[in-house]
């Protein structure tokens, strides 16, 4: 990797990390504020649901203390022991933070049911109906705001403290409906709409959950954006077919295994150069694509025989050069050109033109080096080439 790319990765890691933060700097804030203003009313209003809201908004400052952890240790540069660079760490906190919703999710259901059974009920004052709707317009303003640069920055950790603000928001709803509702002489309706939002609170944190576990165990991309990729892979100049293509996401970054074929009679440069041309065309196509590891094959070794039992080039020529040790012409070979394909191996043999006294040479010496190589059976034929 060049100095140039090192310092462009480096740039944008740094401007990721700083959006990240600010963005959940902003919401730490917010919740601060809201869990001092809540508990405070609460518990001068005569509302428990608002002061649980209240100790419920402190518990996001330990979700926004792990959003800027997450973005901090993901967005690091690539070293030596991650080659590949710290992003799902980012994932990982995300599960964290899936976790917490789901936790959330259940601890409204339990004081819910706590309220039900208790019996203990009271008729809050109308102050707290506007802070509940107060913090129902805030969390609603910094899911939006911070959906924004989720999406921007396709950061799954940022997403999932979006939806976490929504679900505060939510929450707040629900706190909003129980007062009403106890004001309004509904008493038990704040608790029976606790427990049908906090599941839906626990089914987004599952969801954000599920996602960032799919992507740390290498789950493939979307099936609809890899049938997408292959199209645009099958159109470069060079590629005959493609045969094999694995795809994982990394944070924010999409990751490419790919085996090609070309003709098997290129040379090896012209096959790295199809090669280069895959992988910047994908890397400018789908700008989520950060590396493409692009395989060439001269053939589909799926469906052809494996090549792999074949021995390596330095034997192949020790039981040529015995089997053609008689044939005079032998000496003057300039260079050999293998091919394997199909569980064989196709011999090319470079020649000056001078070794050739008259027109019918060419066809008895090919005669001549065919037969003296009969006796390998891994031989699939050979040619003479003049120069």
């Amino acid at each position: 990797m060049s100095d140039n790319d090192k310092n462009t990765i480096n740039n944008n890691l740094d401007e990721r990390y700083q959006i990240t933060t600010r963005v959940t700097i902003v919401g730490a804030i917010v919740n601060l504020v809201l869990a001092v203003f809540k508990i405070i009313i609460g518990s001068i209003g005569h509302s428990h649901a608002l002061i649980v809201d209240g100790i419920h908004s402190f518990s996001d400052l330990l979700s926004d203390g792990l959003v800027v952890l997450a973005a901090k240790k993901g967005n690091q540069s690539p070293d030596d022991d991650h080659p590949y660079g710290h992003a799902r760490i980012e994932t990982a906190f995300a599960a964290v933070l899936g976790g917490i919703l789901i936790a959330v999710g259940v601890g409204i259901v339990v004081d819910a049911l706590d309220r039900l059974t208790s019996g203990n009920i009271v008729t809050p004052e109308s102050m707290t109906i506007w802070v509940a709707l107060l913090s129902v317009l805030s969390k609603e303003a910094l899911y939006r705001y911070t959906l924004i640069y989720a999406n921007q920055l396709n950061s799954p950790i940022l997403k999932a403290n979006a939806w976490h603000h929504r679900s505060d928001a939510i929450s707040s709803i629900v706190v909003l409906i129980g007062i009403a509702g106890s004001m309004s002489g509904i008493p038990y309706l704040d608790a029976a709409a606790a427990v049908i939002v906090s599941m839906m609170i626990a089914k987004i944190g599952w969801e954000i959950a599920k996602e960032s576990i799919e992507e740390l165990v290498d789950k493939g991309l979307d099936p609809e954006k890899v049938q997408s990729i292959s199209r645009h892979i099958s159109e470069i100049p060079g590629v005959s077919q493609m045969h094999m293509l694995r795809t994982r996401q990394m944070g924010a970054e999409a990751l490419l295994d790919v085996h090609i074929e070309v003709s098997p009679q290129l040379s090896v440069s012209e096959g790295h150069r199809i090669s280069d041309e895959v992988s910047a065309q994908l890397t400018n196509e789908f700008p989520d694509i950060s590396q493409v590891l692009v395989h060439i094959d001269p053939e589909n070794d799926e469906a052809n025989s494996s090549c792999s039992h074949l021995p390596l080039r330095n034997e192949i020529i020790l039981d040529l050069e015995k089997c053609w040790g008689t044939i005079t012409q032998a000496q003057f070979i300039e260079d050999i050109t293998l091919h394997y394909l199909d569980g064989k191996v196709s011999v090319q043999l470079i020649m000056p033109l001078s070794v050739l006294p008259d027109s019918s040479e060419p066809v008895i010496l090919i005669e001549q080096f065919n037969a003296s190589i009969k006796s390998l059976d891994y031989i699939n034929r050979l040619e003479l080439l003049y120069r």
